[in-house]
C-alpha cells in the first residue's frame, strides 16, 4: 500500500475516534456528556433526588467507559497506522558486505 493511501486511512481511523469520543451519550434519556467529557453533578436536573442524581451518574460512568475504549482504540489504530505510512517512505535498506 502506498505511504500515502496509508496515511489516508490512517486520519480516517483518528477522525472516527474523536467523533466517537465526542459524541453526545445518554442513559436512562437524560446526558451524560461525551465519551471524552462527562456530565457534572451541577449539570443534573437539581429536581431529582441526590440518590437518583448518584445513581444516573455512576450509570454514566459505566456507560462512558464502553464508548471510551473503542474511541480510544481507534485513535490509537490511526496513530500506528500514521507511523508505519511515515516508516514505508523512509525505507532502510541492510545490504551485506
Amino acid at each position: 500500500m502506498s505511504p500515502k493511501t496509508m496515511a489516508f486511512v490512517a486520519f480516517l481511523l483518528i477522525g472516527s475516534g474523536i467523533l466517537a469520543g465526542l459524541m453526545s451519550v445518554t442513559s436512562g434519556g437524560e446526558s451524560c456528556g461525551s465519551a471524552f467529557v462527562g456530565v457534572t453533578w451541577n449539570q443534573l436536573d437539581p429536581s431529582s433526588a441526590w440518590a437518583d442524581r448518584l445513581h444516573h451518574l455512576d450509570n454514566c460512568t459505566d456507560l462512558r467507559n464502553l464508548v471510551k475504549i473503542p474511541a480510544t482504540v481507534l485513535i490509537a489504530a490511526g496513530g500506528a497506522t500514521l507511523f508505519a505510512a511515515f516508516l514505508s517512505r523512509r525505507r532502510i535498506s541492510v545490504s551485506h558486505g
